[in-house]
């Protein structure tokens, strides 16, 4: 039974102030992209000895407390136009003083693309943490290695810095030299000085200059000049050091400090989904496909969105999802294919809104299957918004995934009749729970015109019922869809499929019972309702252990 107030809510997103080519839930083409550049594994006071809370599962819904890993603050960059000295002291640290430095001539071009990375000889030997280096290696993103070059596991962030080897972090992020600018390096015989000029962030249209001193007698030089990205981490370590104490380095009366010292920059206060998913899964059997992460207080880590689906690793073909497997840097060693982010537990805590949750459940193989007709200047077609939600226009049987339930009124009128009450046949099949020769054949209305009521709709509007309008019906087979997309293989899935329920709770916001409450009674109901909403043939199970 729908609970009350589910249009209201499942509807509202319509309401959220979005660019041309965003989404109002999670399935916008940089969303992967996105989330990995906002990864934050381990905020400095993470690591810093102070008392560990302890996490729990309470009816099945892993409860975990933000030890400042999963909550990233609010910490605006502050180093633009400004240089940093740091020394070696006898502590086996550094000390920090502020210099009045400008990005020097570039050197010779590394040519890096990329994610890429390059060695480069010293002409010295330089000490770092009391080990002695003759090479070095510049990264692409804003950071130089020592011992080799980082692996590239996981996303640019705090995970990599604190536990990878040695590095210095100048500005470390995710750059696309691709795309522009110049990474160079100049050595000299007391000297080497590497220069990020003019390099674009990752998905964005910015440029970035930055650049590193290395002298011969270990101290380390740090200048940033026209900085756009604004999310990034600054910062030294010995590598797999486990522990950094936090350091804000605007702070000129911070006294000496020993070991590494590391500051992470954000414009917002989001959630670290990253960290949130591996210290779920840390401890625990691989065996969760799904997690499905609620949170205490609102903290969506994507601007213009409610909730939202990302996919980690995908191996079915024939649904329009790319094969891929970035399941490690989730924590996983293979079975996780999809975390859902829902926000704020408060928002349920009147409606279970278990056709929201499906939407962004199903978006794990949903909705990105075409037939030929489609076409990218055509008012019609299987797609509507963002191009992974189905049409306005197509008649879906109500589906959770968008379009309507549309009746023929004859005479070339139809009428939109229902909207949001399950998974349809042609969802079903694309999620690997009927074959296609069990999909019947469907409709959608191309060139609709003259609508009642008088308002425009478009393939990407809400699903709505009582909207009448004409048009031309356009009958498409199974086959037309496998024609297009090749079949879905395998074509069957697991008969489970495995979700874990996650709360994460901060200091600001704890995990009341209440909100523990909310959650948890969402999981206990959300696999019967979604065994029905599927006609019988899904099995989610979200039990713990």
């Amino acid at each position: 039974m729908r609970a009350p107030g589910m249009a209201v809510l499942m509807f509202m997103l319509a309401a959220l102030p979005l660019g041309a080519e965003e989404s109002r839930c999670g399935t916008h083409p940089r969303l992967q992209r996105e989330l990995r550049a906002l990864h934050d594994l381990a905020a400095p006071r993470a690591r810093m000895t102070t008392a560990r809370a302890t996490d729990v599962d309470i009816d099945d819904v892993a409860i975990l407390v933000d030890r400042g890993d999963l909550v990233v603050r609010r910490n605006p960059f502050d180093l633009d136009g400004s240089s940093l000295r740091l020394t070696p002291n006898r502590g086996g640290g550094y000390d920090v003083a502020r210099l009045a430095l400008a990005p020097e001539t570039p050197g010779a071009a590394l040519g890096l693309g990329d994610d890429e990375a390059r060695g480069i000889d010293f002409p010295f030997a330089f000490h770092f943490f009391g080990l002695t280096y003759a090479r070095a290696f510049v990264h692409a993103d804003g950071h130089v290695t020592f011992g080799s070059p980082d692996a590239g596991v996981g996303a640019p962030g705090l995970a990599r810095v604190l536990d990878g080897g040695p590095r210095i972090a100048v500005f470390f992020a995710d750059f696309d030299p691709s795309r522009g600018g110049t990474i160079s390096v100049r050595l000299e015989s007391a000297r080497v000085v590497v220069l990020w000029t003019g390099i674009p962030g990752a998905g964005q249209i910015n440029r970035n200059t930055f650049q590193l001193a290395l002298h011969a007698d270990g101290a380390i030089d740090m200048t940033w000049a026209g900085m756009q990205s604004r999310e990034g981490i600054v910062g030294i370590t010995p590598g797999r050091s486990g522990e950094v104490p936090a350091v804000d380095w605007s702070d000129s009366g911070r006294p000496p400090a020993t070991g590494g010292l590391v500051e992470r920059f954000s414009e917002s206060e989001h959630v670290d989904l990253v960290a949130v998913t591996r210290r779920f899964l840390s401890g625990r059997a691989d065996v969760f496909q799904q997690v499905i992460v609620y949170t205490t207080r609102p903290l969506n880590p994507v601007a213009g969105t409610l909730a939202f689906e990302i996919n980690i690793r995908n191996d079915v073909l024939g649904i329009g999802l790319e094969v891929m497997d970035h399941a490690r840097e989730w924590g996983s060693a293979g079975a996780l294919e999809s975390v859902v982010y829902m926000d704020s537990a408060d928002t349920y805590a009147e409606a279970d809104a278990f056709e929201f949750l499906a939407h962004e459940v199903g978006h794990r193989w949903l909705a990105r299957l075409r037939v030929d007709e489609d076409r990218a200047s055509s008012p019609a077609g299987l797609l509507g918004r963002g191009g992974v939600h189905w049409s306005f226009f197509l008649d879906t049987d109500a589906s959770v995934m968008e379009g309507n339930a549309i009746a023929d009124r004859g005479n070339g009128r139809f009428e939109t009749v229902d909207v949001a009450r399950r998974f349809s046949a042609l969802d079903q099949y694309a999620m690997g729970l009927r074959l296609a020769a069990e999909v019947p054949a469907f409709f959608y209305v191309d060139v609709p015109d003259d609508f009642r009521p008088n308002r425009p709709f478009k393939t990407s509007s809400a699903p709505e019922a009582g909207i009448s309008f004409t048009g031309l019906r356009r009958d498409v087979r199974i086959e037309d869809v496998v024609r297009t997309m090749g079949p879905r293989i395998p074509a069957s899935a697991p008969p489970v499929f495995r979700q874990a329920f996650v709360l994460v709770g901060d200091e600001s916001a704890p995990a009341t019972e209440a909100r523990m409450r909310t959650v948890a009674g969402i999981r206990s109901r959300f696999g019967p309702y979604f065994t029905e909403a599927t006609g019988g043939r899904g099995n989610a199970s979200s039990i713990l252990r």
